[in-house]
């Protein structure tokens, strides 16, 4: 029998939306049930988030790194279910009218004459068009070929919920999904264990993802992360009060627009104008961004608290995009609700994909079992060759190095305060850099942190920026740290190492650290550690490599256009230095 290949996609294409179902386009590749390529659609085409786009080009890469053709593959699974999103509607209202509408356009999706009755339809009960669509554009890019390949739609929260679990590592784990919505629910608990998962619990009377939306949007900050860095610089002084109900999981939703990119009147009520682009912030947003904080960690415990006590189970997974909240994240963590905790690394829609391979796997009948994600390095990877390549074409001047120069002049160069481009191997799969396409500089001096904000970010000044740290420092570092390798989870600083990483430490004393291991990353934990050599300190600065409102960067060809356009004063791509 011969090796099953078996491809997940997110995204919802063709659509103008900005936001909720739109999602954002990606690919994962799985090789007999093990991970072998995950990539962004942004990345590709260098569009944010890329909503509306097709991931051919994230497919591609995955069918390059397995060495195969889209015809080799076992079956598609896509992370969305509209035959599902569809039941729930009808299941949310008991009226006899809903469910026979319901009825017929089940029968629709197999009779012809039936169908055309429902051309003047909502494509809310046309199910099939959606679908449809979808295997339209794998044909369209694919041809003949992916037209004899099982499609499998896969509900949003389940794929949210397989990405979690089988990547995760434990056998027996709590579940939790959570975001603005996705098939018609907000969110879901399950119960896992030996493989299998276990449905108890979805939520559509309250959206979490929503709410951050809408606050979001009347504050206009550059993007929704930014709201968590925010909100330590506030305090909660009831401005939301009412609004949202942690203890009964309920939220007036009349505070959030229909259209997810408007204002909601009875918000404006509330809150007064919403801030404009160009207009300071004021104590006034930043308590109305400290204030949502605690909302969001307030639901986050309850929805645990009661998953847990169901479940008895504190091996707890999440994905989804409120599990990008990394300040919830390490609350939870170190919380007594937890013994271990495992986050996505690509938490968002995009990480679908990886769930919607993981469940197409499992319905082609083959059985899965957990293995822990042992790093992010799943995306791009570019030869020496193809790299000098590519400085010859642009005809830039560069040096080649060996490891140890490498190590040694890049490490200098952050203790003399410079400022470098760091790319290195596979392009990780997610919104954090790690040590793969990522700037980087020296964590002591919050002067390099002003100056990677000021002229090569050209972000907020107050926005926080994270350390790389070698895992075996973190307990010397951190409190109550336990193993965090995604950047997705915060950790107060201890109070007498403050001062030796104060470039990376927040308003409220907490840091965002990826903790990195030799045995995953040789190359970036040898750099580090020649950095501790020379000044004591196991940790540097670590922040995504692209501009503001770009995606990282995917090729040299990237990495040297961001580097040639900002105040990044070295590159060290592959073997190469390049210097200005």
């Amino acid at each position: 029998m011969g090796d099953v290949y078996v491809l997940g996609i997110s995204g919802k294409f063709n659509q103008a939306s900005q936001r909720g179902e739109g999602h954002h386009p990606s690919a994962a590749l799985l090789k007999n049930g093990r991970i072998v390529a995950l990539a962004s659609e942004e990345r590709f085409v260098r569009v944010k988030y890329a909503v509306g786009h097709f991931p051919v080009h994230a497919i591609l890469c995955c069918l390059a790194e397995a060495g195969i053709t889209i015809g080799d593959l076992a079956a598609v699974g896509w992370s969305a279910d509209p035959y599902r999103a569809l039941q729930r509607w009808a299941d949310r209202s008991y009226r006899p009218a809903k469910r026979a509408l319901v009825t017929l356009a089940g029968a629709a999706q197999r009779n012809e004459t039936l169908r055309k009755l429902f051309t003047v339809a909502s494509s809310q009960i046309q199910p099939w068009r959606e679908v449809e669509r979808q295997r339209a554009q794998l044909y369209d890019q694919f041809g003949d070929a992916a037209r004899r390949i099982p499609f499998i739609c896969v509900d949003h929260h389940l794929a949210h919920a397989a990405s979690a679990y089988y990547a995760s590592g434990f056998d027996e784990s709590t579940v939790i999904t959570w975001d603005g919505s996705g098939d018609s629910i907000t969110g879901s608990v399950s119960y896992a264990k030996g493989g299998r998962l276990h449905l108890l619990h979805e939520f559509d009377r309250f959206s979490i993802g929503d709410f951050y939306y809408a606050i979001h949007c009347f504050l206009k900050l550059s993007d929704e992360g930014s709201l968590m860095g925010l909100a330590a610089y506030g305090q909660n002084r009831g401005l939301l009060a009412g609004i949202a109900d942690p203890k009964r999981l309920t939220m007036d939703y009349s505070y959030i627009h229909d259209d997810a990119t408007m204002v909601s009147p009875k918000l404006i009520a509330r809150l007064g104008p919403p801030r404009r682009e160009d207009e300071p912030l004021t104590d006034y947003h930043r308590d109305i961004a400290a204030e949502l904080q605690d909302i969001v960690e307030a639901f986050g415990f309850e929805i645990v608290r009661r998953a847990v006590a169901e479940t008895g189970c504190r091996n707890l997974a999440f994905a989804g995009g409120v599990a990008l909240n990394a300040t919830m994240n390490g609350k939870i963590g170190r919380s007594p609700l937890a013994d271990r905790i495992f986050v996505q690394p690509e938490a968002g829609d995009g990480g679908g994909a990886l769930g919607a391979a993981y469940v197409a796997y499992q319905r082609l009948g083959y059985h899965l079992e957990p293995e822990a994600l042992q790093h992010a390095y799943w995306g791009s990877a570019f030869t020496d060759d193809e790299i000098e390549a590519t400085l010859r074409t642009v005809k830039v001047r560069y040096h080649r190095l060996d490891r140890p120069e490498l190590i040694e002049s890049a490490a200098q160069a952050l203790v003399d305060g410079q400022l470098l481009g760091w790319f290195q191997g596979r392009a990780e799969w997610g919104p954090r850099a790690l040590g793969a396409r990522s700037i980087l500089a020296d964590p002591r001096d919050v002067a390099s942190r002003d100056r990677v904000n000021s002229a090569v970010k050209y972000r907020d000044h107050w926005r926080p920026f994270a350390p790389s740290m070698l895992a075996e420092a973190g307990p010397d570092y951190l409190e109550g740290v336990f193993e965090a390798p995604f950047m997705i989870t915060t950790f107060p600083v201890k109070t007498e190492r403050k001062q030796q990483i104060a470039a990376v430490v927040h308003a409220d004393g907490t840091t965002r650290p990826q903790l990195v291991r030799r045995e995953v990353h040789p190359l970036y934990y040898d750099l580090i550690q020649r950095f501790a050599e020379k000044t004591g300190v196991p940790a540097v600065l670590n922040t995504s490599f692209n501009l503001k409102g770009e995606p990282i960067v995917n090729s040299p060809r990237d990495a040297l256009r961001t580097f040639f356009s900002s105040g990044l004063d070295r590159l060290y791509m592959g073997s190469f230095l390049v210097e200005k």
